[in-house]
């Protein structure tokens, strides 16, 4: 799934509501539908990729913080 621009006026999968060009939305390219900001996949995708990106901000810390103290 990708967090996408409207490119064109689309309806949302989930909810029915209007997606106006150049509104932010989710779309799955698996099943080619798209999702508004205010439905539930949009919400738990972004949950998602905000706790992806901390994760892997804390284990390249922690990586850092290994490779400095054993000088590598």
């Amino acid at each position: 799934m990708n967090f996408i621009t409207a490119r064109f006026k689309s309806k949302c999968a989930e909810t029915g509501a209007t997606i106006k060009k150049d509104d932010a939305c989710l779309y799955d390219k698996m099943v080619k539908k798209v999702y508004c900001k205010d439905s539930s996949r949009y919400k738990d995708e972004l949950e998602n990729a905000s706790t992806n990106s901390y994760i892997e901000a804390q284990e390249n810390a922690y990586f850092d913080n290994f490779c400095q103290t054993n000088n590598i």
